[in-house]
């Protein structure tokens, strides 16, 4: 959301540029390591993203499904129908804690008839494998567990063991990585379905981003998305391979 967590004209940046949505489109915000601690060294896990976002207006909007805490807004989850499917958004924390994974695994086995989504900042790494902090023999930049961030502390592979692959998600969304800001990765779950694991970053490009994000559209057939990379500054797409693709998703359920 911003850069130094501690700059309140960030914060208020921040809110004036989603405030464009307000009424118009439904939106969940997942919180990444320069949101938290002094001078956005997520060196604590205070933010200033309750105190610009108003909780009350977004557990207004007609997606909204449930807090872990009552009144902060760093973990939570939408429900939403697409592609004939019903689904569970989770927004988590940066480095979700242990009893973040338990909760957001409580309210998945809460709605047994939804398929599942996660948005978490740091997940997987641009080699199109999650972060693991076990690995010795691929890179683990940037890796939430070489931050000082207070509690405890999980990378993707842990998200992936503790939550992921042991209820009904089909996808992993997160960004925080650089290089070419890209990655995917599809894995089976313990009872056999697929999920779709996605790295979009684009804040090293020009401009910080030069406006572009990853679009994901739910065909009606229900199995069928198109993941495509769009510039609302430049109204251009990205066609690279891996900016541009098809997931089909296992039947509905």
């Amino acid at each position: 959301m911003v850069n130094t967590n501690t700059d309140l004209r960030q914060w208020e940046n921040a809110r004036d540029a989603f405030g464009l949505l307000d009424g118009i489109v439904p939106y969940a915000i997942a919180p990444g390591n320069h949101d938290y601690g002094p001078g956005g060294s997520a060196t604590t896990r205070d933010t200033g993203l309750n105190d610009y976002f108003s909780f009350d207006e977004i557990a207004a909007m007609p997606t909204f499904g449930g807090a872990k805490e009552p009144g902060k807004l760093d973990n939570v989850y939408h429900l939403f129908e697409a592609g004939g499917r019903k689904w569970i958004l989770f927004t988590l924390e940066w480095a979700p804690q242990d009893d973040t994974l338990a909760w957001a695994g409580h309210v998945m086995d809460d709605h047994p008839d939804r398929d599942g989504i996660l948005a978490t900042h740091a997940y997987m790494n641009n080699n199109d494998r999650r972060y693991d902090y076990t690995d010795t023999e691929h890179p683990q930049t940037y890796n939430p567990h070489l931050y000082r961030t207070p509690g405890s502390k999980n990378d993707g592979q842990q998200i992936w063991d503790k939550l992921i692959r042991n209820h009904r998600f089909l996808f992993t969304l997160n960004g925080h990585v650089l290089g070419d800001g890209t990655g995917y990765l599809a894995s089976q779950a313990d009872d056999g379905h697929t999920v779709h694991q996605m790295l979009a970053n684009y804040q090293m490009r020009q401009l910080g981003g030069e406006g572009y994000l990853r679009l994901l559209e739910f065909q009606p057939d229900g199995i069928t998305v198109r993941v495509k990379t769009y510039s609302c500054l430049y109204n251009t797409f990205l066609l690279d391979p891996d900016q541009q693709f098809e997931i089909k998703l296992d039947p509905v359920r």
